[in-house]
């Protein structure tokens, strides 16, 4: 599926920029039915998209003493960290960040969360079975990612286990983390995806992005 991704970056001469990212299989028919290098947007996707640009070009045009570790550029980027819940965001997610792997090199950590909510038609309260969905997943992405020469390493943690969680956020071991953006609603109905916003918010000074 494809995506595009705004991110700050550095130009040449060092100074503050706005780089918009296509993942390599981002194209569309553009007017003259001539295939083009982009990615089409529905009327939300492209608000969020506009907030995004907007945020960044606030943050940029305000002058301020910002730490290293606050914003990297795609080459700086050596780990990137990958949650997923077993949903349809969660394997965006890792989509996203095994294409920003590609372009960086960095190695990819997936942290399989299960326990979470999910919209799916088994029962939500069978662990296991999300257990098992999410290894089955992690299986072939070490594949796939193999194939590309990237590394990969994964481990599972039960949506409950909040020392383990904790030590994972504050380590601030990686350079990027990607996530569904799910985990960053503090509105959402259920307890375990608030206590999860609530793990990560604030906790790492690692760049965060959501991936819808």
């Amino acid at each position: 599926m494809p995506h595009i991704l705004a991110v700050r970056a550095k130009d040449d001469s060092n100074r503050d920029t706005i780089t918009v990212v296509l993942s390599q299989d981002a194209v569309c028919l553009g007017p003259d039915g001539e295939p083009w290098a982009g990615v089409s947007l529905n009327a939300q996707k492209a608000r969020s998209l506009a907030e995004r640009l907007l945020s960044l070009a606030k943050e940029v045009d305000v002058p301020q003493k910002t730490d290293q570790a606050s914003f990297r550029s795609l080459a700086q980027v050596a780990s990137i960290l990958v949650l997923h819940d077993g949903s349809a965001q969660g394997h965006r997610a890792y989509s996203l960040a095994l294409d920003l792997a590609s372009r960086s090199l960095a190695s990819i950590h997936v942290v399989g969360i299960y326990g979470v909510r999910q919209e799916t038609s088994v029962d939500l309260n069978d662990c296991e079975w999300e257990r098992g969905w999410i290894e089955r997943l992690v299986r072939l992405y070490s594949r796939e990612a193999a194939k590309s020469g990237i590394d990969l390493q994964s481990m599972l943690v039960a949506a409950n286990d909040e020392e383990k969680l904790a030590g994972l956020f504050g380590s601030n071991g990686f350079d990027l983390i990607v996530l569904p953006r799910r985990f960053s609603d503090n509105s959402a109905c259920d307890d375990q995806s608030r206590k999860l916003h609530q793990r990560f918010a604030g906790t790492t000074e690692s760049t965060i992005l959501l991936c819808p």
